[in-house]
């Protein structure tokens, strides 16, 4: 009886041994698919709409509350082609006697559907440039990450990285001056039903 129970116990172990790591693999599996994040691209037009006069100390400029509106045209994460930008930030930068000039800016920005859904969230850059008025230029770069959503984007986690170079243009429909050019907008999104652990910037 004894010998029998022994080898029932030592044939129970080796089951559990050999069921061990697939019960691990599909564990691993379950985990890698709640914190995937998929990747996208974006890119559009923007246009600075308000330039606030700066205050000044020195040859450092610092701007509150300027205003860069736009849209993204193209975009392979669905959600985003044809969503309308919009976004306010502070900046302050250093500018030289040849008006160069080169800082940081720290804001907040909306992308927002035709079907009224809105992904907000914030972003930081830093700015490089020249503002002359008929040969300038800015260029910036930066990374952002969203903070809330609604409609198609409730419950949606993204981030990622910004780029764009401005010169002196038209802003579209009209015929004010301003600072116009296109821009890029890319990164990782992860749905609502979907969970990150420790995932990547970048």
């Amino acid at each position: 009886m004894k010998k029998r129970v022994l080898f029932l116990s030592l044939a129970l172990v080796l089951v559990l041994m050999a069921l061990t790591p697939a019960i691990a693999f599909a564990g691993d599996n379950r985990g890698h698919s709640q914190s995937a994040a998929t990747d996208f691209t974006g890119s559009g037009l923007l246009f600075v709409t308000c330039f606030p006069e700066p205050e000044i100390k020195g040859n450092i400029h610092r701007y509150h509350e300027e205003i860069v509106e736009g849209f993204l045209d193209t975009c392979d994460w669905e959600p985003l082609a044809g969503t309308a930008f919009w976004s306010t930030h502070d900046s302050s930068v250093r500018v030289d006697e040849q008006g160069n000039l080169e800082g940081i800016m720290r804001g907040n920005f909306t992308l927002t559907r035709l079907d009224g859904s809105v992904l907000a969230g914030t972003f930081t850059g830093r700015i490089q440039g020249n503002l002359d008025p008929y040969t300038g230029f800015i260029s910036d770069t930066g990374t952002w990450q969203s903070t809330s959503g609604t409609g198609v984007f409730e419950g949606v986690r993204a981030w990622g990285k910004w780029s764009t170079d401005l010169a002196p243009g038209l802003i579209p429909g009209t015929d004010i001056g301003s600072f116009v050019g296109p821009v890029t907008w890319e990164g990782k999104y992860i749905e609502h039903n979907k969970r990150c652990h420790g995932c990547s910037l970048f």
